[in-house]
């Protein structure tokens, strides 16, 4: 490998990071980081509505190399992970290399010059310029274009998406529409519930929620944590392992434990509700689908909020908005001051046939960096005599037709819309074709440490193309 390859990186978020940390401590390689916004942390910068937060550990949800004894919580909120992402940046003087405010409008592989080049537009300008690279990591991640749903472009009221959430916005004592019922309505509701005066929530599909077990950390586990590493990283393992195992329950969901597994969700959301003196709403919020089809969303006050008196659940879809009043298919109307759009994100369409390794049980920064190492693997190939290299059809047919058959086999593939799939309701599997010639798909089919195998016993010389 040349010392002298030329490395960018798109995005700044855990992905993006990491790559950036790894490529120079691996290679020797400064790279060049571009960011859309004005400071790094991707997700967890541009995220910030009431109660966003991970639904995985905080100790596991972090980059291996860079343990944290700090974190507050079992479950950290948004401001604390981008914090960390912050204090990950400055430490490895990432923050001196990124070119902030800056899009990347798209990339073009040059096969004569076995580069990339970037067409990037600084500060929302008009005019753009080009940069080459000889290497190009895309980290932009999945959850960065808000989905619009058209019918409610004619509401003439206040409108804010979760993903762009406005602080200015005053919701004490107002009337509020919340559209969605993913992670974050799950999250945000329990929030709002207390300062608005009536909310109403806007449901396709409820969500199976389990109860969180949230938690803080004392000062003596932080203390342990900070003086006796093995004992976090004992930590995280157990926490990894715990849900690698309940990776069991997507893959054999109609076996006697996924069964099991199912009829404890379904029992205790309906002793949480009927504690609240609602068993009427049990129905209404008990899903009609497997569990697991859709992501789980933990929460230890979600089905409390929506079981308040100035709550009020519909799942009669939506027929029109006109003015400030959103009417229903059943002819309920509901006249409101605000409307808060949890419509979630445009996953399978966010760039094209760019699309991110997404995870449906474990902690999708464990898989990040599962690629970057095995991308770095790829990048020590390179020299003057091997100027790039991409894996061979056969190759790429055998992943998808495997990946395929595997999906089949899981609960993500029964009866329910999800982001995981796409819009003729397959499972999403698109590949990408980047210099870190990997085969990227919206969703892995098995467990992490599957995938860390997979690419581990990746056989170069049979499944790759060298260009000389």
């Amino acid at each position: 490998m040349s010392p002298s390859l030329s490395v960018g990186i798109i995005g700044t978020g855990f992905s993006g990071i990491c790559a950036a940390i790894q490529v120079e401590k691996q290679l020797g390689i400064k790279a060049t980081l571009f960011e859309m916004s004005d400071d790094v942390g991707g997700t967890w910068k541009h995220n910030h509505y009431p109660g966003c937060a991970c639904d995985i550990a905080s100790h596991l949800y972090s980059l291996s190399f860079e343990p944290n004894p700090d974190w507050s919580q079992r479950y950290s909120p948004q401001g604390e992970i981008h914090e960390y992402l912050r204090g990950v940046a400055r430490k490895y003087g990432l923050y001196d290399r990124t070119l902030f405010n800056t899009e990347v409008v798209r990339a073009d592989w040059l096969q004569d010059q076995h580069q990339w080049k970037l067409t990037v537009r600084e500060n929302g300008a008009a005019d753009t310029r080009t940069m080459h690279f000889d290497v190009i990591f895309a980290g932009l991640g999945p959850l960065r274009v808000p989905r619009y749903p058209k019918e409610f472009s004619a509401f003439e009221g206040t409108i804010v998406h979760t993903a762009f959430w406005d602080d200015s916005i005053d919701l004490t004592g107002k009337r509020v529409a919340v559209v969605g019922s993913g992670a974050s309505a799950v999250q945000m509701i329990p929030k709002l519930q207390p300062i608005v005066k009536h909310l109403m929530n806007y449901q396709r599909n409820p969500v199976w929620c389990v109860v969180r077990n949230q938690y803080s950390y004392s000062r003596l586990v932080k203390f342990l944590f900070r003086w006796v590493p093995f004992l976090m990283k004992l930590y995280r393992f157990s926490i990894f392992f715990q849900q690698e195992v309940f990776y069991l329950n997507f893959r054999f969901f109609d076996s006697l434990f996924g069964k099991i597994v199912t009829m404890q969700a379904k029992r205790q959301m309906k002793q949480r509700l009927t504690a609240k003196g609602r068993p009427d709403l049990v129905e209404k919020l008990t899903p009609d689908y497997r569990f697991g089809c859709r992501r789980i969303t933990p929460s230890e006050n979600y089905l409390e909020a929506l079981a308040e008196d100035n709550i009020t659940v519909e799942r009669s879809p939506i027929a029109s908005t006109q003015g400030r009043t959103i009417t229903t298919k059943d002819g309920n109307s509901f006249e409101c001051d605000v409307l808060v759009l949890a419509t979630g994100y445009d996953v399978t369409g966010f760039l094209g046939n760019l699309q991110a390794s997404l995870l449906g049980h474990n902690s999708v920064v464990t898989m990040a960096e599962i690629q970057v190492n095995n991308a770095i693997k790829c990048i020590k190939q390179l020299g003057p005599k091997v100027k790039a290299i991409e894996p061979t059809e056969e190759a790429q047919e055998k992943f998808v037709a495997d990946l395929k058959k595997q999906l089949k086999n899981t609960v993500w593939n029964t009866n329910c819309n999800s982001w995981y799939k796409d819009s003729n309701g397959e499972t999403h599997i698109t590949h990408i074709s980047l210099l870190l010639f990997e085969k990227v798909f919206s969703l892995w089919s098995s467990t992490v440490t599957a995938f860390y195998w997979h690419l581990r016993s990746n056989n170069f010389k049979k499944d790759f193309i060298k260009h000389t």
